[in-house]
């Protein structure tokens, strides 16, 4: 499995820093808004997304291929913010209780809220959202990575990401509509 970052990251590996610079241009905005949804707020987002590059320039962790590179270069940004939360106390989000039997109308929600004009009412009603629902709304959608990218970059199920997404998507809409949105069914 090869992509852009991979490519990037062996460079860097060979001692062309000019790897580490794309792979910087590349995830760093990225890395922020994963990390953002992960720690509760921005200043720690940054450190974190700065403190996961450093993790590839100081220790240079192997790169498997097992998965795509974005996949596992999250997945070191979730267990920097892992560490970083424990050793200053704060507290691991943890899975909501389960929801089950909750229908979910069509997904047209978020594809209709990602226009620009809706952009900001989105954003808002996200920030309401747990922040595990955040979180996973984020990579899917916002990232465009694969369920199952998702559940190795986040340490969870397939089947586990798969029913968070349900439950996320259901708490959009409800946050949304309660804030006045309306969307019609195509």
């Amino acid at each position: 499995m090869d992509d852009n970052g991979a490519s990037s990251y062996r460079r860097f590996l060979k001692g062309d820093w000019d790897g580490m610079t794309e792979i910087v241009e590349t995830y760093y905005d990225g890395l922020i808004l994963f990390l953002k949804r992960y720690l509760g707020n921005e200043t720690d987002a940054e450190d974190m997304a700065e403190e996961t590059l450093l993790v590839l320039v100081n220790k240079k962790p192997a790169f498997h291929e097992r998965s795509l590179f974005k996949t596992w270069l999250y997945n070191i940004a979730k267990n920097t913010a892992i560490k970083y939360m424990y050793k200053n106390s704060r507290t691991i989000p943890v899975s909501p209780e389960d929801l089950t039997g909750i229908r979910i109308e069509d997904e047209d929600v978020i594809s209709q809220c990602v226009r620009k004009e809706e952009a900001e009412a989105l954003n808002t009603a996200m920030d309401h959202l747990p922040e595990e629902y955040q979180l996973v709304l984020q990579l899917k959608y916002v990232e465009e990575m694969p369920v199952k990218e998702i559940a190795e970059a986040t340490g969870r199920t397939v089947h586990s990401i798969n029913s968070l997404l349900k439950r996320a998507r259901s708490a959009l809409r409800n946050e949304l509509l309660k804030e006045g949105f309306r969307y019609e069914k195509s």
